[in-house]
């Protein structure tokens, strides 16, 4: 039996029901978070819940649930699956509003969570890599929605679909303009010259979890990060390259066209580090006060 919260009530899957009038199934309406659980732990959930609220402000849905709620839940699924080390789902949806674009707040929001065992042993994909390739779905441009994690994920529904091999093949959209964006389902890192870059959010990239973390991370060990404007050709000159995401952590490419890239030393030490914080913070930025 897959248990599940809606509404903040422990229900069966499988019997959970939503109205069929809610906008968030209607027009996309709502956002989501996907958190990684060590040892029982949500890694990083302020910095998730915050940009879920974020994201919810930005659509005029009430934030449904204070901060202890949600952990309370989170603690509740947990039991009730079983699971120490998983993948969580955290979705809203604008609620009942009937048919026709809404010009009002929505003031009563669905909440559903979702709890999964990890798809692939713990480490795997740092171990294993993963080859890059180009897409010719574009990122969205900057503006409307382009940086909320919203539950209208077309985008990069398009995008997987031109890739045959994925999950072991990552796909790389890139800007209307053809400047270095982003993963399907990460953000993108490169190293050159010893120094560390990644394209900058104004861009219209999501703003990622462990992208944020990630940045922390390295400079609280001396690595110097730029954020910016990149060419695609900045990845041939690349020394390494790697993907973050929450659930995958940190993923080296290992092919990028055609070229293997065998060492990863800085990416290797970010890791390393990365695995040292993962039962510890609730948020980046805790991690100057525990340094």
């Amino acid at each position: 039996m897959a248990w599940m919260m809606l509404d903040g009530q422990p229900t069966e899957e499988a019997s959970a029901k939503l109205p069929i009038m809610d906008h968030g199934l209607l027009y996309g309406v709502g956002a989501f978070e996907t958190i990684r659980i060590y040892q029982g732990f949500p890694f990083l959930i302020d910095d998730h819940l915050a940009r879920l609220e974020r994201g919810l402000s930005r659509q005029r849905i009430r934030f449904p649930w204070q901060r202890e709620e949600w952990l309370a839940q989170i603690e509740e699924l947990l039991r009730l699956s079983g699971l120490q080390d998983a993948s969580l789902r955290i979705m809203v949806t604008g609620g009942e509003e009937g048919l026709g674009l809404s010009a009002s707040e929505y003031h009563q929001p669905h909440t559903l969570m979702f709890i999964r065992p990890l798809p692939f042993d713990d480490g795997e994909w740092f171990a294993k890599g993963k080859e890059l390739e180009v897409v010719s779905i574009p990122r969205q441009p900057p503006g409307g929605a382009a940086d909320i994690k919203s539950n209208n994920y077309l985008n990069s529904v398009l995008a997987r679909q031109q890739v045959q091999r994925f999950p072991e093949v990552e796909g790389l959209m890139l800007t209307p303009d053809g400047f270095l964006a982003e993963g399907i389902v990460s953000n993108l890192f490169f190293v050159r010259d010893g120094q560390l870059h990644t394209p900058s959010l104004d861009l219209g990239i999501l703003d990622g979890v462990t992208r944020k973390w990630v940045i922390a991370l390295a400079q609280s060990m001396g690595i110097e990060v730029q954020e910016g404007k990149y060419p695609l050709a900045a990845l041939d000159e690349a020394e390494e390259i790697f993907i973050t995401n929450s659930i995958q952590e940190l993923v080296p490419i290992r092919i990028w066209r055609g070229r293997h890239l065998e060492e990863h030393p800085i990416t290797d030490a970010l890791y390393g580090a990365h695995r040292s914080w993962t039962t510890l913070l609730t948020s980046a930025g805790e991690l100057s006060r525990r340094m």
